[in-house]
């Protein structure tokens, strides 16, 4: 039963977060839809590179009451192929990579484990599509905060490269009330 439960409150804070309206489906608990405008309202730090893997636009959607969840988006470019095969963050228990999807006028958000970055081209974690989910927040994420990512990058000879990120956390179009702010 509190599996239910947790289950619920999650199902309850990400419909918060998202923004969803009651006609929308949702395959499991995770799911959640950002509004189109939530891509505009985001503040971003300056871009951080490590070994020739640059991330850029850095952003958290703030939290807004009792929710325990949260989303983290950014820009990756890479002068070698590289493969984003896991993040993590002091900031919650659980962080996964989702892409979030639209079947017919159902929003569906699945797990993935491995995205690849091809050189030369951007890879874009935004709302409505691949995203950082960050689960089981240890505290709210305020507005103006900055929240630590770790980004594990697989290279092409199979060692994986750990890089620290930095996110600016943003409220969402409905509440901000204007355009992202780019440093």
């Amino acid at each position: 039963m509190k599996r239910v439960n947790a289950c619920g409150a999650m199902v309850v804070a990400l419909l918060g977060l998202a923004g969803c309206s009651e006609n929308h489906g949702h395959d499991h608990a995770h799911d959640h839809a950002p509004t189109a405008s939530e891509s505009n309202a985001s503040q971003t730090v300056a871009p951080q590179v490590q070994d020739g893997i640059a991330v850029t636009d850095a952003w958290v959607r703030a939290t807004v009451g009792e929710q325990d969840a949260t989303g983290a988006y950014f820009t990756v470019r890479s002068e070698q192929p590289v493969t984003l095969v896991g993040v993590a963050s002091p900031a919650a228990e659980v962080v996964e990579v989702h892409e979030m999807t639209m079947e017919g006028d159902i929003m569906r958000m699945r797990k993935a484990d491995r995205l690849a970055v091809d050189p030369g081209q951007a890879l874009v974690l935004k709302p409505g599509g691949y995203h950082v989910m960050l689960m089981a927040l240890t505290a709210p994420v305020e507005t103006g905060q900055e929240v630590e990512l770790s980004l594990q990058f697989e290279k092409p000879d199979g060692s994986i490269l750990e890089m620290p990120v930095k996110a600016v956390a943003a409220p969402t179009a409905s509440t901000s009330g204007g355009q992202p702010h780019h440093h």
